[in-house]
């Protein structure tokens, strides 16, 4: 199935690398102009830099900027850009999101706070400024980059779980208040996706290769895997799905 994002524009939050990078390869392959946001750009032959090179040398607009996806400020700052830049959006992805081994018992309120502000609050923020200009063109579509943790309860990560658990809410919300207006939202649901973080949460090959073993389709899942579904999902080709959860997790939440 080709897919053509011809004239649209897209905005990834949390785009640098890892699945929002390919997120943004594969809308630009498609036609889309693109722009995302991170913590910290970097240097010029940083992760952003070269991604942004890579996505102009096909012929679409793009820009990032640095951006906390928690600040409200930031936000306003990132979205009158894009306004001022595109003056509509046709799709914004959520992939900003933040965990790390704790014990249930060992997680402060504090850490908790911050846990939820960066997986769920953050995404009420982008999306509630990105419908405002997808409205101008009557509708868009939304992918939020969930967990499939919220199915087994994720290893105790009470913060992380409980917030990507929100995010079901959400989707459902904007759903129920804009479908009329012509706004999807969806969620995608990885699990055990080989990025950085997951190499650097198990620095050992044997390991992640002994974890792969025991996912059905025994392998670990690709950053590519992720951006297939939430691009096919930003897609006018699933243009009667909203409100779904679909798991990209080579089988590994049905059989835990």
């Amino acid at each position: 199935m080709k897919l053509d994002f011809s004239g649209k524009n897209t905005l990834v939050i949390g785009g640098a690398r890892g699945i929002g990078a390919e997120i943004i390869r594969e809308c630009a392959a498609a036609g889309s102009n693109v722009a995302w946001s991170c913590r910290t750009l970097g240097a010029e032959d940083g992760p952003s830099a070269q991604l942004l090179r890579e996505v102009r040398a096909m012929g679409v607009d793009a820009f990032a900027m640095e951006s906390d996806s928690t600040d409200e400020k930031a936000a306003e700052m990132l979205f009158a850009e894009v306004e001022k830049r595109w003056n509509n959006l046709d799709n914004l992805v959520y992939n900003t999101g933040f965990t790390s081994p704790v014990d249930f018992a060992d997680i402060s309120y504090t850490e908790w706070k911050r846990v939820v502000d960066i997986n769920l609050n953050g995404a009420f923020l982008a999306v509630s400024k990105a419908i405002p200009l997808m409205l101008r063109n009557g509708g868009g579509s939304i992918v939020i980059i969930g967990s499939a943790a919220i199915a087994t309860g994720g290893g105790g990560r009470v913060d992380y779980v409980s917030a990507k658990a929100g995010l079901e809410g959400l989707s459902k919300a904007i759903t129920k208040s804009y479908s009329p207006s012509g706004i999807r939202c969806n969620i995608v649901h990885p699990s055990l996706i080989e990025t950085d973080l997951l190499v650097q949460r198990y620095p050992d090959a044997e390991k992640r290769s002994a974890i792969a073993c025991e996912i059905p389709l025994r392998r670990l899942g690709k950053p590519e895997d992720i951006a297939a579904a939430a691009v096919f999902l930003l897609s006018d080709a699933a243009s009667y799905i909203t409100a779904q959860s679909l798991y990209v997790d080579g089988g590994r939440t049905f059989c835990k």
